[in-house]
């Protein structure tokens, strides 16, 4: 019987771009990729087997490897790749390399619970409607993982609902926060780019379960940066997620007590 904790591996790591341990949620993840953008799927389901197998050869304590931690940058790599030059040879070629490069790199980002994400161009605002804003909302997840279509990201949620109602509820927030600052800030808010970094803030910060207090300021945090960014007329990316997440980091943690 062939052993499962490879396919375990390989669903945790796509369950992993929203920081779940959960193999059905890794599946949801796969879906909806597959049904939003399967070129996408193709991309970050190669990243996703080579890390594995990269991190298998490099001899990365299994626990890891089986929770899916080498796996979730690749595919997040390879879908980026795919993305950027589409799919073909040279383009999986490419996501082949990054995997294999993302292994000693992450090795040392497990260290630092660093999560990187990445994001794409926004669109012209359109009116603002029922519709579009429900959309909007939900792209504010999909765009974590680069998907344009409302059901697939609404099928990411579901994934992570799965694991974890508690989490997809602070995705939510967190894209409705930046939703709403776009609104209030006049900046392009349609296609989800408000939305994520917000959303991912939320996210990180609720798994050290010290309340909402800092899921929220995260939420807080992120849309100012991103703010902050815009008026600097520089791009975004994951720097309000990333330093939001810094900055609750640097909250929690413990500083030695002075001695008198």
């Amino acid at each position: 019987m062939p052993d499962s904790s490879h396919l375990r591996a390989v669903l945790h790591a796509f369950a992993q771009i929203f920081l779940q341990r959960h193999a059905g949620c890794g599946a949801l993840v796969m879906l909806a990729l597959a049904s939003g953008a399967p070129a996408l799927l193709v991309g970050a389901l190669s990243g996703v087997l080579i890390a594995h197998l990269g991190a298998t050869w490099l001899g990365y304590p299994q626990a890891d490897r089986d929770d899916g931690l080498y796996g979730y940058n690749a595919a997040l790599l390879g879908a980026l790749l795919v993305t950027q030059l589409g799919l073909s040879g040279a383009s999986l070629v490419l996501v082949g390399v990054a995997a294999l490069a993302s292994c000693p790199l992450q090795a040392w980002l497990l260290a630092l619970l660093c999560i990187a994400p990445v994001s794409v161009s926004s669109p012209d605002v359109p009116a603002p409607d029922a519709t579009t804003l429900r959309d909007a909302w939900l792209l504010g997840i999909g765009q974590v993982v680069f998907l344009h279509q409302p059901l697939a990201a609404a099928c990411l949620l579901a994934a992570v609902a799965l694991a974890s109602l508690r989490d997809a509820l602070w995705l939510l927030a967190g894209s409705a926060m930046g939703l709403l600052a776009a609104g209030l800030f006049g900046a392009p808010w349609a296609d989800g780019q408000a939305g994520f970094n917000p959303a991912l803030a939320a996210l990180a910060q609720v798994q050290w379960r010290g309340g909402w207090r800092l899921p929220l300021l995260g939420m807080v945090a992120a849309v100012a940066i991103w703010r902050v960014c815009i008026q600097l007329g520089l791009p975004a990316l994951t720097l309000p997620f990333l330093l939001a997440t810094w900055l609750g980091l640097a909250l929690r943690t413990p500083h030695p007590s002075r001695v008198d």
